[in-house]
């Protein structure tokens, strides 16, 4: 009899470990994000135009342009090219930073920046880098 208690334990320890979410393969979270650069505009400033490595966007949304940039591979900081209604061009570059929402050993890796759009002094304003979380 004591041998038919042995396996009958295995088999509880094996649903207790799945029903708790253990495993040994170490499973990721499926949190997902958007690698974007959002560039604040001034008030008053409501069409323009920015580009990062040839993607543009000029959809305004909240006073601000959200230039994708998907998953890059390489680079700590991108160029940005900002239009004005008449044809006033503005560049600067803005630091990057990487993130992992589901842990360091997981994916996406997920690229952001954000800058501010000085008109006066025609120049991009990168806001600081904050301390990368995983």
């Amino acid at each position: 009899m004591a041998a038919m208690l042995c396996p009958m334990r295995w088999h509880r320890l094996a649903l207790l470990l799945a029903l708790t979410g253990c495993s040994s393969a170490g499973t990721c979270p499926q949190i997902g994000c958007i690698s974007q650069l959002v560039l604040s505009l001034p008030v008053g400033v409501t069409t323009a135009e920015a580009c990062v490595g040839g993607v543009c966007t000029s959809e305004v949304i909240d006073g601000e342009l959200r230039v994708p940039l998907g998953r890059r591979a390489d680079g700590d900081t991108a160029e940005l090219t900002v239009t004005l209604p008449g044809t006033v061009v503005i560049t600067g570059v803005v630091p990057l930073q990487r993130t992992r929402p589901n842990g360091a050993s997981c994916p996406p890796v997920c690229v952001n920046g954000t800058a501010e759009l000085d008109v006066a002094g025609e120049r991009v304003v990168p806001a600081p880098v904050e301390a990368a979380e995983a």
